[in-house]
């Protein structure tokens, strides 16, 4: 059995998939490893840049249209031979200290079930990577504090996050970390199943880790270790766009299946 299965999502990802894919291979560089890239219909670049990597520890699978974020990775975790699942985005650059911090981090703590680094933009500014599960209250703070921001606003958006525990240097025990970067134990996949497919885009990531933390299993977030993230949310670049509209009904599908209003 392989210590690491890589997943990775495309999707006209001509810009990232050298970057991340060179980044990847250098993270995991001296484990027994296996990359799985699932191709969510790419009509650029990036499927003859992808062709350039594949051997037998790098597999691609394609799709011809976009099935959407969950139905994409679990292709990958129902593939996966590692002891561990590492999920990235494409738009990361993984470090090895990162994922050598992460799996010393799982084999230390056995009731870990899913554990995350911290994230950054090229800027150096931290990203809000670790939550609270999301709720119907905290999503209308987010779209009030954007539209008329205030200090009022801010205090109470802030319980959604972990600012303080964040600063430090001591891993911390969170709701959920952002899909951009989770390291699954195999157990836990093996325990709770595969993603939602009923989410396209969205909290797909939080109900995973809402499901491990319901099995008993713990998340962590490490902010000792961390690499850069190209954060694109495709929400906001165009409020009334398919994707928006997509987003928005997961959230609503998290909301009613967890009760979380």
């Amino acid at each position: 059995m392989k210590d690491v299965s890589v997943i990775l999502i495309t999707w006209n990802s001509e810009r990232y998939v050298q970057p991340c894919l060179d980044a990847v291979l250098q993270a995991v560089k001296g484990f027994m490893y296996e990359i799985l890239i699932i191709d969510n219909g790419s009509t650029d670049a990036t499927l003859s840049l992808l062709e350039a990597y594949e051997d037998e520890r790098v597999h691609l699978y394609r799709y011809e249209e976009n099935h959407g974020v969950a139905c994409a990775r679990n292709v990958g975790l129902q593939r996966a031979t590692g002891n561990f699942i590492w999920i990235l985005d494409i738009d990361t650059l993984p470090t090895s200290a990162a994922w050598q911090g992460m799996f010393d981090f799982m084999h230390a703590h056995s009731n870990c079930g899913i554990c995350a680094c911290q994230l950054f933009h090229a800027s150096g500014e931290v990203q809000d990577s670790c939550r609270r599960y999301p709720s119907l209250r905290y999503k209308i703070l987010n779209v009030l504090s954007a539209i008329c921001p205030s200090p009022q606003l801010a205090r109470l958006n802030e319980s959604q996050f972990y600012h303080v525990a964040m600063q430090g240097e001591e891993p911390f025990e969170v709701e959920y970390v952002i899909g951009a970067c989770q390291v699954i134990r195999r157990e836990v996949v093996q325990e709770i199943g595969l993603l939602d497919n009923r989410i396209f885009y969205g909290p797909e990531d939080a109900d995973y880790c809402l499901r491990a933390h319901r099995a008993g299993w713990k998340v962590f977030y490490l902010p000792q270790f961390a690499f850069h993230h190209d954060y694109q949310r495709m929400t906001n670049k165009r409020l009334f766009s398919r994707m928006s509209w997509l987003h928005l009904r997961a959230l609503l599908y998290f909301f009613r299946k967890h009760r979380r209003f």
